[in-house]
């Protein structure tokens, strides 16, 4: 059983930081539209702002990942490999 590299790490990072800003980016905008009713709205146009900025910062993780994918799927060509993954820390959230 060989370790996992940094680049598979990375490109595991990568995947779990995309999905995870897409859960805190719509958990920002239902509130957005909840706080509407009651908030600032020059509040709501920042929290709206914030959300638009995340799905920009998900655009750059996901190319990212893309080239990444590349690199090791042309590494994996090259190698044979076989490879255990282990998910290291629990990253749930608990709001309260």
């Amino acid at each position: 059983m060989s370790s996992i590299t940094d680049h598979e790490k990375l490109r595991i990072l990568l995947s779990h930081w995309v999905n995870h800003n897409g859960e805190h980016a719509k958990e920002y905008k239902e509130w957005a539209e909840r706080a509407e009713n009651f908030g600032s709205k020059e509040a709501v146009l920042k929290i709206n702002a914030a959300v638009e900025e995340m799905s920009a910062v998900n655009n750059h993780l996901l190319d990212a990942l893309k080239l990444f994918d590349g690199l090791l799927k042309h590494h994996h060509e090259d190698h044979d490999h076989s490879h255990h993954h282990h998910e290291d820390h629990d990253h749930s959230h608990r709001h309260h």
